[in-house]
């Protein structure tokens, strides 16, 4: 990937953008940056290229020739096919994943930097093929907006990043935020890692993640999670065989409200019933089956300890251990579908299940 950038200021790109992970990777001829001084381009001795605006009004603008002759030296060297032309505003299409995806396919990129007031609407017209906005807000020139862009397309970029798998899954991956990331100390202020983390089975950690992602951007941005809603939606409506209908869950489990609250949502947008049983009745799971008349392989159950698993396996149930006493010694050749260090955990897990 090579970027050109079209700027009246050069080394405000160069310093930007010559550091870090993007330094490196310049290095290593991963990816390629040129910063064009548009001022090179112009016939005024002086190096001006701006001028007062037709009709007046304050500020300056960039002129059209100066602009054009710089995108087209740059197209000129540029083997192949015209290469796109980026032009930063508040007036273009919104910067977001899936276009720095799109754009990172190019082999070149051309960045152009307005400043002032602008640019010279002719010169837009004749060179210009995106026009892209960073957010709804104006800045003093478009040097920090292709920096952004050009930071985000380069870690889609293969061999900038040093994880290869990372930038596929972070922030806005299937229109969800990134999970929240621990690291040492295990306790920080009294804070612990959460358990899962440390259990070392990747399976378990990935759904935990997964689930935290949801809840994050359903409460941070609802517009992503509206969207994954339906990406949801879409996939729910496709024939499966693991459907279920109905979820038992015992009511030590629930007993903390706010992720009660959480949960209950949970199953309620999957169009699931729940059913709160009391774990100190002995056929508490087989009293629900008789009167929902479910089959068993629609129902799902949460078990507030060993006996309880004991049990619901005894009704030939699924089941997702979920020990509510951390010191509870677990009998030898105990089975179940699933164990749990927390209940964000098994709403990970009735989400894979629906």
């Amino acid at each position: 990937m090579n970027y050109h950038v079209l700027t009246l200021f050069p080394e405000m790109i160069e310093q930007g953008l010559h550091t870090s992970i993007l330094g490196r990777a310049m290095e290593k001829g991963i990816i390629g940056l040129e910063a064009v001084d548009i001022r090179d381009y112009t016939e005024d001795r002086h190096r001006k290229a701006d001028d007062y605006p037709y009709g007046g009004g304050a500020g300056m603008v960039m002129q059209a020739e100066p602009v054009f002759r710089a995108c087209e030296s740059v197209q000129s060297r540029i083997k192949g096919k015209r290469a796109r032309v980026i032009y930063a505003t508040p007036q273009g299409r919104v910067f977001d994943q899936a276009l720095a995806e799109e754009l990172a396919k190019e082999e070149d990129l051309i960045l152009l930097c307005g400043h002032y007031e602008g640019i010279d609407e002719r010169v837009l017209e004749e060179v210009v093929t995106d026009y892209v906005s960073i957010g709804d807000y104006v800045l003093t020139g478009g040097e920090l907006p292709a920096m952004v862009m050009i930071d985000a397309v380069s870690r889609l970029v293969p061999g900038v990043l040093s994880n290869e798998v990372s930038a596929e899954f972070e922030t806005f991956h299937d229109n969800l935020l990134e999970y929240p990331q621990y690291s040492r100390p295990e306790v920080w202020r009294g804070k612990p890692v959460p358990r899962v983390l440390l259990c070392g089975d990747h399976d378990r950690i990935e759904d935990w993640r997964r689930e935290q992602s949801i809840l994050r951007t359903r409460i941070r941005r609802p517009d992503l999670y509206g969207q994954y809603q339906k990406n949801r939606e879409a996939e729910r409506k496709a024939p499966s065989k693991k459907r279920l209908r109905l979820v038992l869950a015992e009511k030590p489990i629930l007993a903390d409200e706010s992720w009660a609250q959480e949960f209950r949502r949970l199953v309620s947008e999957s169009g699931l019933e729940l059913v709160l049983v009391s774990e100190d009745t002995p056929d508490r799971f087989r009293r629900v089956l008789e009167e929902k008349k479910c089959r068993r392989q629609e129902i799902l159950v949460f078990a507030a300890s060993a006996e309880s698993v004991l049990a619901a396996r005894e009704d030939k149930l699924r089941t997702i251990y979920f020990p509510m006493d951390s010191r509870e010694q677990e009998p030898e050749g105990l089975i179940y579908y699933r164990k749990i260090s927390d209940l964000l955990e098994g709403m990970a897990v009735l989400r894979r299940l629906v």
